[in-house]
């Protein structure tokens, strides 16, 4: 049976446009797939969840704001966006991210 690391290795030997192909299919339709009838196998919001626990550094928060990593360091002196640091790196909470785009980035 195929296991879902086995699925995503496969789909990482894949050409990129195969892979696009999939992350459509995936944005588009959702877990639950093109069939409304299809078992939702995968519980989303503790997914959100588990993955909001884990703080974002510098590389991902810019990137889930869709900014430069330079811009967002500039927000965070400016005291637009709240981070943490930890030594020389910023980390971001998730959740606060998830508020600051939702009230700041269209």
């Amino acid at each position: 049976m195929p296991t879902a690391e086995k699925i995503i290795k496969e789909i990482y030997l894949l050409p990129m446009e195969e892979r696009e192909k999939i992350a459509h299919h995936i944005i588009e339709f959702g877990i639950k797939g093109a069939y409304y009838d299809a078992p939702e196998f995968l519980d989303i919001k503790a997914w959100q969840d588990e993955i909001a626990r884990k703080p974002f550094n510098l590389n991902q928060a810019a990137g889930y704001l869709g900014v430069a990593p330079v811009t967002l360091r500039r927000w965070v002196k400016k005291g637009r966006v709240l981070a943490y640091k930890v030594g020389r790196a910023y980390t971001f909470d998730v959740k606060k991210l998830k508020e600051f785009k939702k009230s700041h980035i269209a």
